[in-house]
């Protein structure tokens, strides 16, 4: 009886102890891992992608994702191993495990998911872009216009700023 009223306390410290930890949150090179994960195990469960939640991190490149399924909560241990492979396995049944090839095209991660409910998607995974590369995107998309283009835009904006400039001055009321 005394054994049994232990382990019962002892499981519910080890549960108490669970729920009080909170996730640890990903790091900034954790990001595309991270959302790689989310949308293969998005698009395994065909459930949006805002229905799935970050839950941990227990090793590294190693992540837990939570979600609803059913009717109770589960979840879903994703690796993205330095061979070209990402591992998705269920916590909650664990003889299901699917494996992911994926290439990498510069920093971006890029696979093809499949699941026999929502079919086959590529799923194409890049790091944010910083400032300097939006300033970058806009010179190049600039000079990639056709000439004639770019001079109608220029000759507009000189004629707005020259109407401007040559327009009267608005009249002011006298002070009073």
């Amino acid at each position: 009886m005394r054994e049994g009223r232990a382990a019962l306390r002892c499981a519910g410290l080890l549960c108490l102890a669970l729920l009080l930890a909170a996730p640890a949150p990903a790091a900034a090179d954790d990001t595309v891992n991270l959302t790689v994960c989310k949308r293969l195990v998005s698009h395994l469960l065909c459930k949006p992608y805002g229905k799935l939640s970050y839950a941990g991190k227990p090793a590294d490149n190693v992540y837990i994702i939570g979600f609803f399924y059913a009717t109770k909560e589960s979840q879903m241990l994703c690796a993205v191993l330095d061979d070209g492979q990402i591992v998705l396995q269920d916590r909650t049944w664990r003889a299901q495990r699917w494996v992911f090839p994926f290439t990498k095209s510069g920093a971006c991660i890029v696979t093809t998911a499949f699941s026999p409910d929502c079919g086959r998607r590529k799923v194409k995974v890049c790091p944010p872009k910083t400032a300097k590369d939006v300033q970058e995107q806009r010179r190049e998309t600039f000079w990639n216009r056709p000439i004639p283009q770019i001079l109608e835009e220029e000759l507009k904006s000189m004629n707005s700023g020259q109407q401007n400039a040559t327009s009267a001055p608005a009249q002011q009321s006298p002070a009073q």
